[in-house]
């Protein structure tokens, strides 16, 4: 058997090194399509497969609020507590805030992504510190707080991994923090964070902050525990919490998921949709291959017959055959692979935002094992049909034939119903390719709400240790936006908390003077946006009503507040709202008791959280009246935006020099950033849809021009009885036409499927849009005519005496 298995490789080497030409395009074209699949697999298995880099990952939770029947992925901090408290199905929990950090003292002041924890973090998620230790029992509570673990990069690229860091103090926030611990190598949760220094439990965070929506919250189930059970357990306690604190937790309650899912959110259909794609692209790929195989069926017969009459049985021809086909598709997946992990560093270039765990996508030996089973499995797709078919031709009569190539109709027909196939899945990718393409193309032409172009933007924090006095933020603020108008080439200058589509803002409750109090749980809410005076000129938003902010709005001014559109529509339908007065809530933000103020202005609606999204009801307030310590500036420029960026970092640092700057992006950027998930979803469905139509384009003429030589006699005949030339012409693109028209009544219905899956990724386009599928089958049927042109043109310059001379 062994020797048999050996004489059939050598056999298939031999016939393979002996059409070069056939076993380079047949191994690219698959490879095309194992390359695509496995690089798509890369990106699935890290994000969706993958477990998380943690022990027993499995066992990790995240526990959020309901809301409204929707998933809040947040706790506030005294229901945390009680959860903590009175759950009996976790191991451990762990709360989280995302923060940033200013690192000093080692090179240049640098921005750090951080995040402040509980002291059990690094237990729950049993992640054992490389060096030192993680934080201990108690250094949560005030006073104890001023320890840090660093992230092990940091640790390398700023302390030379220097292992005597722990025990050193360093300055974060200016202020001095003792290095406890370095985290294991590659450990990042958050994801990004670089820094971890523990919460402060303090007074307002034990007692005042019910209300206030902001920690991430992570569990180990305990022995025994589902997350099921977890889930059950929580929501009954949200539900006593809701009685018991009505104020503040009345409608809201309480769930448990699986940590991973809760990363992957919707990612997960979308990453899947991708892979079904490629994995048509594949299927294409396989047809073409089988076309090729099939096409090499008139230069074998005598062979194989040759074979068959002395003493090869079926079997073993088959067998022979499907050894080329295995060698075939090896050589295809070795070549994919290669190609796989070019195309990875494609996709990473892309860069979208919103695909957790991108930084573990890699060739590694899933991957490359995903490869290999895809080789063999496309083996048998491409392999098998030609196999039968090439075996029982191998009879004695095609002995008698030779080599003569006279092929039967079945053969035709097969060939023929793969193109059909072809063109059916070509269908499918491009009415879904076509369906983000034009949702995109409407997503980029949404209006933002402010002037995108000639803006650039930047951010920094002040440190509390250096900048707690509010007038002193406040200085700072005036004197830096000053210096920064008089640069050459900047027309204004302004700054935000919470600039739209880059940073959130946070959500405060408010009332409204005259009107009847409402429960705290029942008041309405507004998205909070802290402004300079010179914000809304610099960004372009324009105030439809009333003025915007002067530079007289001060602290010790009467305050003011101004509203988008948005919330005077929800809020204030029918009414006038200027010189209604607004009270802001304590607890869903840094507010302060007098937060609010007379409304001023209306201003125009901005596009906050997404293109896609509406725009949400928002209250801005003046800076000066409201100081935070983190802040977007903003420059309108009359130059390429970018050219100032180094002017902008030193006029900064003429006021200060260890604040670091972060975030220098225009705001062009940042819109692109914020669509650069549904653009990473739109140009790979393209790709995959052009590859596939190409794909089929090339079947379809193979097998046009297979059917013009085949059918060469009868050609000749016609010619000979009065057939003219357009005749024949449309005789062969009309046989085309068919076959493309079949395709595209069975692609027609795979493609309403795959539309549905992808109706959350659409923007303002129905799933079964008439006018995207419409121009979807133009381009197939036009694709259909430029693919039988030549084969088409040939078969008019037939000589029929020379044709039938030579029958």
């Amino acid at each position: 058997m062994l020797d048999s298995i050996r004489q059939d490789v050598a056999y298939a080497v031999r016939r393979l090194l002996q059409s070069p030409g056939f076993t380079l395009v047949a191994a690219l074209t698959l490879a095309l399509g194992i390359g695509a699949t496995s690089a798509i697999f890369s990106v699935v298995n890290a994000v969706l497969l993958r477990p998380l880099p943690y022990p027993e990952a499995d066992r990790l939770v995240q526990v959020a609020a309901l809301w409204q029947g929707r998933t809040v992925a947040y706790l506030s901090p005294q229901n945390f507590l009680d959860i903590e408290a009175q759950a009996k199905s976790f191991e451990r929990l762990a709360a989280t805030d995302t923060s940033g950090m200013t690192l000093t003292g080692h090179g240049d002041a640098v921005r750090l992504e951080g995040a402040e924890v509980s002291a059990s973090f690094f237990d729950v998620l049993r992640a054992r510190p490389a060096l030192g230790r993680g934080f201990a029992k108690g250094e949560n509570e005030p006073g104890r707080t001023h320890v840090v673990v660093l992230g092990d990069k940091l640790w390398r690229e700023r302390f030379g991994g220097d292992p005597a860091i722990v025990g050193r103090e360093i300055q974060v926030d200016r202020e001095p923090r003792t290095v406890v611990g370095v985290a294991p190598a590659g450990f990042s949760y958050p994801e990004g964070a670089e820094i971890w220094q523990p919460l402060s439990y303090d007074e307002r965070f034990r007692t005042h902050s019910r209300g206030a929506w902001y920690l991430t919250v992570v569990g180990r189930l305990a022995p025994g525990a589902s997350v099921g059970a977890a889930r059950e357990e929580v929501a009954t306690i949200a539900a006593r919490l809701a009685k018991e604190y009505p104020n503040e937790d009345e409608g809201v309650g309480g769930t448990v998921s699986g940590l991973r899912e809760s990363l992957v959110g919707n990612t997960k259909k979308a990453l899947f949709v991708l892979l079904g794609a490629v994995g048509l692209v594949l299927l294409v790929a396989c047809v073409n291959v089988a076309n090729l195989l099939l096409a090499r069926v008139g230069g074998r017969e005598g062979e194989l017959a040759l074979r068959a009459a002395i003493g090869a049985g079926r079997g073993r021809i088959v067998r022979q055959l499907l050894t080329e086909s295995l060698l075939l598709a090896l050589v295809g997946g070795a070549i994919g692979a290669l190609l796989a992990s070019g195309l990875v560093d494609v996709l990473l270039a892309l860069q979208p935002q919103g695909v957790p765990r991108l930084s573990e996508v890699r060739i590694d030996r899933a991957v490359l094992a995903f490869a290999a089973l895809l080789s063999l499995a496309t083996s048998l797709v491409f392999g098998v049909l030609p196999a039968l078919s090439m075996s029982r031709r191998a009879t004695a009569q095609a002995l008698r034939q030779g080599s003569r190539g006279i092929l039967g109709g079945a053969r035709t027909r097969l060939r023929g119903a793969l193109v059909v196939g072809q063109i059916a899945l070509a269908m499918v990718l491009l009415a879904g390719s076509g369906l983000l393409i034009r949702s995109f193309t409407l997503l980029r032409h949404v209006d933002p709400g402010f002037d995108t172009k000639s803006a650039l933007s930047f951010r920094f924090t002040l440190p509390e240790s250096a900048y707690g006095d509010d007038a002193r933020k406040v200085a700072f603020h005036d004197a830096l936006a000053a210096r920064l108008a008089a640069l050459p080439g900047v027309r204004s200058a302004g700054a935000v908390f919470g600039l739209p589509l880059a940073s959130g803002s946070f959500v405060i409750s408010f009332t409204v003077d005259g009107r009847p109090e409402l429960p705290p749980a029942q008041q309405p809410s507004l998205n909070v946006a802290i402004v300079t005076p010179g914000y809304f000129k610099t960004m372009g938003i324009e105030i439809v009503r009333g003025r915007a902010f002067a530079a007289g709005d001060v602290d010790t001014a009467p305050h003011v507040v101004v509203l988008s559109e948005a919330a005077v529509r929800k809020h204030f339908p029918g009414e006038d709202p200027l010189g209604k007065r607004i009270r802001l809530g304590l607890g869903r933000g840094p507010g302060k008791p007098n937060a609010g103020g007379e409304v001023v202005g209306v201003a125009r609606d901005v596009k906050r959280y997404g293109l896609a999204k509406e725009s949400a009801p928002e209250i801005y307030v003046a800076y000066a009246q409201h100081p935070v310590q983190s802040m977007a500036m903003v420059l309108r420029t009359d130059v390429p935006p970018r050219s100032l960026a180094a002017a902008a970092e030193r006029t900064l640092h003429e006021l200060d020099a260890e604040l670091p700057v972060s975030s220098v992006l225009t705001l062009e950027e940042i819109v692109a950033r914020s669509i650069s998930e549904p653009r990473f979803y739109t140009l790979l469905l393209g790709a995959f849809a052009a590859t596939a139509l190409f794909l089929a384009a090339l079947g379809l003429f193979g097998v046009m021009s297979y059917a013009v030589q085949q059918r060469t006699r009868e050609l000749a005949v016609r010619l000979a009885l009065g057939a003219r030339h357009p005749e024949l012409r449309r005789l062969v693109v009309r046989e085309a036409l068919v076959l493309a028209g079949i395709g595209l009544v069975l692609g027609l219905g795979g493609s309403l499927l795959l539309s549905r899956a992808l109706t959350t990724l659409l923007y303002s386009v129905s799933p079964t849009d008439p006018a995207t599928l419409g121009a979807v089958a133009g381009l197939l049927l036009a694709t259909t005519l430029a693919a039988s042109y030549l084969p088409a043109r040939r078969a008019t310059r037939i000589d029929p005496v020379v044709a039938l001379r030579a029958d």
